[in-house]
């Protein structure tokens, strides 16, 4: 049976997994398709000064997001760079929705065949997920609660 403190360190672990999962899979997807995520931002006209910029930066950040959770050290500020993240395509995806609904998303790979609503709503459940992490994480990882378990994770 597990403990309230086990069942924490579980849901953590699985929060953080599958944002590990979620930037690895959307910076490869963006990169096995790097043309058509190259035309399809600079479609977006607000975009369109920064676009070849951005077809780095993208990938290079989430990328660099699911190796910050790799690692015990840094996961709180993978947590928190997530949700940051997170927040900020579900704003762009909201935008889009608003003033651009007929371009095509440039995410990349299954997520790409998803609606704008389909894809609001995906963000909106990644971004929950990942401030959960934020909280779930520093809750349980503060130096009063950690413990050797802790560490290992």
């Amino acid at each position: 049976m597990a403990t309230a403190r086990s069942t924490k360190q579980i849901i953590n672990q699985g929060v953080i997994s599958l944002l590990i999962l979620l930037w690895v899979y959307a910076a490869t997807a963006k990169l096995l398709e790097f043309d058509q995520f190259k035309v399809q931002l600079s479609q977006v006209s607000f975009l369109k000064p920064i676009a070849g910029l951005l077809v780095y930066i993208i990938p290079l950040v989430e990328y660099s997001l699911a190796g910050l959770l790799l690692v015990s050290k840094t996961r709180s500020t993978g947590l928190l760079g997530s949700a940051i993240l997170m927040s900020v395509f579900t704003v762009y995806i909201a935008g889009m929705i608003s003033l651009s609904p007929e371009l095509p998303c440039s995410c990349g790979g299954i997520i790409n065949d998803l609606t704008w609503q389909q894809h609001l709503l995906f963000n909106i459940g990644f971004t929950a997920l990942a401030i959960t992490g934020v909280y779930g994480y520093s809750a349980t990882n503060t130096p009063n609660n950690n413990s050797n378990s802790n560490k290992n994770i």
